[in-house]
């Protein structure tokens, strides 16, 4: 099961850093109809909470990482 964890966990903060290195790339590939809809003054405000979601998705999968790996014993 730790093994799952931490697979998830990898692939969460993987997607994250993606995001949050490069937003606008990311707002390209997953939000593109929308993206290309926003005018233009309302870009790098979208990519700019595409960045702040990748950091959050990134955290995310760390935390959860380390807490499958501290708590690997405990048993719910």
């Amino acid at each position: 099961m730790m093994m799952l964890n931490l697979l998830v966990a990898s692939v969460a903060m993987a997607l994250g850093a993606f995001v949050a290195a490069s937003p606008r790339r990311a707002a390209e590939i997953w939000g593109a109809q929308r993206f290309e809809r926003l005018s233009p003054e309302r870009r790098p405000t979208f990519v700019r909470w595409y960045r702040a979601f990748g950091c959050l998705l990134w955290l995310a999968g760390t935390l959860f990482a380390v807490e499958s790996i501290v708590f690997s014993n405990y048993h719910h």
